[in-house]
């Protein structure tokens, strides 16, 4: 599609539902995914899988091959977006993270990217900097301790979530810019493929590729995995990377704000995660 024309409404509609709604399923997706399979081999093999699809369409279609330049900026965004902030979260999540708080926690990246435009020389309006002063409030209410009564849960998982949120959200600002191929499927599958590369290796060196059991992986794992391969990344980053070029980072953003109760929502009911009154009262306050 040409970015410069206006994109059709029902499309702007549709891209903004999936990672609304999808994206909100896929920390539900990466319990259930990571239970029977290594945690960092999982995000890897699904990376590599949905880059590997994107490219294999885009090429087929006529796109023309990436330079050096494009292989750069992809591997720079991937980074952040992938090797940084995926591996957090699946790591975080392995540590006993329960799926709804990694949720609000992610959500404070709006307010990542409003700090991040400041460093380069967008001040923000007074407004703004209440609204960070009121998500850094409810921020430290969620991470204080006791507010996460979970056993054997890491005491990093939640600062750890946290900086996976302003490493999406500088990926995210960095790759809006970048030279990157203007065929979106080819730009978004270069991203994909170097994450799973750079995660791959991440997984071989720490071992945790070493710890695969292939007869001890469930069918539960395997169509969770399935779920964040095709739907997560294929479609809904697609959704994405299409979205952050048509419209503003802010209304982009707003996706942050809805995956929160769809995780909450889905690891209540699927995964039996409490939902207690303090959760409740941070998870507003950020919101």
């Amino acid at each position: 599609m040409n970015n410069t024309s206006k994109p059709a409404r029902w499309l702007v509609i549709a891209a903004f539902a999936s990672v609304y709604l999808i994206w909100g399923s896929s920390y539900i997706g990466i319990h259930f995914a990571i239970e029977t399979i290594p945690p960092f081999l999982m995000t890897a093999t699904r990376f590599l899988i949905a880059g590997g699809i994107l490219m294999g369409l885009a090429l087929a279609r006529g796109a023309k091959l990436p330079t050096r330049i494009h292989w750069r900026s992809a591997i720079i965004a991937s980074g952040f977006m992938f090797l940084m902030n995926n591996s957090m979260i699946v790591w975080a999540q392995a540590n006993g993270l329960p799926t709804g708080v990694t949720a609000v926690l992610l959500a404070t990246m709006p307010m990542w990217m409003v700090v991040f435009s400041w460093m380069r020389g967008t001040r923000p309006t007074l407004v703004t900097i209440i609204g960070l002063l009121t998500g850094f409030v409810g921020m430290m209410l969620l991470v204080s301790p006791g507010s996460i009564a979970v056993a054997n849960m890491h005491p990093l998982a939640p600062i750890i979530v946290l900086l996976a949120a302003a490493c999406w959200a500088f990926g995210s600002l960095y790759a809006r810019k970048a030279s990157l191929p203007e065929n979106g499927s080819l730009s978004t599958g270069m991203q994909l493929l170097a994450g799973g590369i750079m995660i791959t290796v991440l997984s071989v060196v720490t071992g945790d590729a070493a710890t695969l059991n292939l007869s001890q992986i469930s069918l539960t794992s395997m169509i969770a995995m399935l779920h964040l391969t095709v739907m997560s990344s294929v479609i809904t980053f697609s959704a994405f990377v299409w979205l952050m070029k048509v419209t503003s980072p802010a209304k982009v953003a707003t996706y942050s704000y809805v995956n929160p109760v769809i995780a909450v929502f889905l690891g209540w009911l699927l995964a039996s995660e409490p939902i207690t009154e303090r959760k409740i009262v941070a998870a507003a306050i950020i919101l």
